[in-house]
């Protein structure tokens, strides 16, 4: 029987959920005609979570009709299903109830009507999420990623749209740091494919162009914070790597050992902040402030302060006609008036749902990091190293930038499918050791009451 250490994933029904099974909760596997050794299964769940996903992916260029591609093909899989659908909702009880506390931020919202609206727009983004999640495989939703990305890729790139002021390449997206951010999940979700050599050759070979185009994209978006956390998530795989080879009590103490030089080497960085700040704005042409982040900061503090505990409403605050939305969009020049936000996750969202919902939001992801952290080094695959670099990628963004939950956001669904499966192998782990027999007692001698020798 294997170790816990090397486990596969597995599930209640592991073989089908793994996607290689009969009865796989996708429905009845399909192939494609094989041509030279090529051969590509589907179930009807599989393309339906690619039309889904794909309306997401491609929704700064589609729109509208992006949106509804996503709702009707994951609607599709939640309703085949209602009755298992429903069991799945109850079991992350925790998101879905973050996901109505933010609907139901609309009784005390500034803006009802709003928060009502984009909160309906979550709740359904979650629940769609989840239903794509139960119906398809980890390795299946990470392959979706990959295609659809590459997909928009090569679409970025045949467009050849720029910014008029030569600040960045654009593609199919409205900014540069849009561009950066699906540039950047490109790149992670083909490592992680390319890496994993039980995969089939041409996954692996899509996948390294992948990284090939991801690359570029990111290179031409000129988006130094999407860079600075790419950096940062190769550093964080070649952390797993080496962890992965080490025995669990050495494991431990490495990793004791790494969080004991990380705050020495930040009370050493501290005394050099001035110095370093000064250098890394210089190279990226941004302010003291990076972008006035602490002047938002101080002006975020102020609003939570007034209303700690509910916040303003979901969404309710970067509304045209909002006086404390209109003022800081002068003082910071924002002539869209759009596309602005307090750039810290956990900052900008209690200030919208309050603490309460905050800390749910906090719950929630920190404990899917924990655990796609421990799910790839213990059971290392092309998912379970996407989904641990993803969350690693998402911490670093969030400290900068609003990384979750919000409407409509393939970054968002990530996230939720990262809760998902973490949860799934974190309960299939514990269900094998459960099941695992316990070692029978050596037989004793009555007369001596100690175990007799084996020989």
């Amino acid at each position: 029987m294997p170790s816990p250490m090397t486990v596969p994933y597995a599930s209640p029904d592991a073989g089908s959920y793994l996607g290689g099974a009969r009865g796989a909760p996708g429905g009845k596997r399909r192939s494609l005609p094989q041509s030279r050794g090529v051969k590509i299964s589907y179930t009807p769940a599989a393309v339906a979570a690619f039309l889904a996903i794909m309306g997401l992916t491609f929704l700064p260029t589609l729109g509208s009709k992006g949106a509804l591609l996503f709702l009707t093909a994951g609607l599709i899989l939640g309703l085949t299903r209602p009755g298992e659908m429903l069991a799945m909702l109850r079991q992350e009880w925790l998101i879905m109830a973050m996901a109505l506390w933010c609907l139901f931020s609309f009784l005390w919202s500034d803006y009802p009507a709003i928060s009502l609206r984009h909160g309906i727009q979550l709740v359904l983004t979650v629940v769609i999420f989840i239903a794509i999640c139960f119906r398809v495989a980890p390795l299946t939703f990470v392959k979706i990623i990959l295609l659809s990305h590459f997909l928009v890729g090569l679409g970025s790139l045949a467009s050849g749209r720029t910014r008029a002021d030569g600040g960045g390449f654009l593609g199919l997206f409205g900014s540069k740091n849009a561009l950066a951010a699906a540039s950047a999940i490109l790149i992670i979700v083909a490592l992680a494919v390319t890496i994993d050599r039980r995969l089939n050759w041409y996954w692996r070979l899509l996948a390294l162009l992948g990284l090939v185009l991801g690359s570029v994209l990111l290179v031409m978006g000129k988006s130094a914070g999407a860079l600075v956390g790419v950096i940062g998530v190769i550093l964080a795989f070649g952390l797993i790597v080496v962890l992965q080879r080490l025995a669990p009590i050495v494991r431990l103490v490495a990793i004791t050992l790494g969080l004991v030089l990380m705050m020495a080497a930040g009370v050493l960085l501290s005394s050099m902040s001035d110095e370093l700040s000064q250098a890394f704005l210089d190279a990226t042409g941004k302010d003291m402030t990076l972008t006035g982040r602490t002047d938002l900061w101080m002006i975020a503090f102020r609003e939570i302060a007034e209303r700690p505990l509910l916040g303003a409403g979901f969404q309710a605050v970067w509304v045209p006609g909002n006086p404390l939305a209109e003022q800081m969009w002068m003082q910071f020049g924002i002539k869209s008036r759009g596309g602005f936000n307090f750039h810290n996750s956990l900052i900008s969202n209690a200030v919208e749902i309050g603490l309460i919902g905050a800390a749910m939001q906090a719950v929630i992801f920190f404990t899917a990091l924990v655990s796609t952290l421990s799910w790839a080094i213990r059971s290392p695959s092309a998912a379970s190293i996407f989904f641990a670099l993803f969350m690693v990628r998402q911490t670093m963004s969030m400290l900068i930038e609003v990384a979750f939950f919000t409407q409509f956001s393939i970054d968002s669904g990530i996230t939720v499918a990262a809760v998902f499966y973490a949860h799934r192998y974190r309960r299939a782990t514990g269900a094998v050791e459960t099941r695992r027999p316990r070692a029978e007692p050596r037989p004793r001698d009555p007369r001596l009451a100690l175990p007799i020798p084996d020989s």
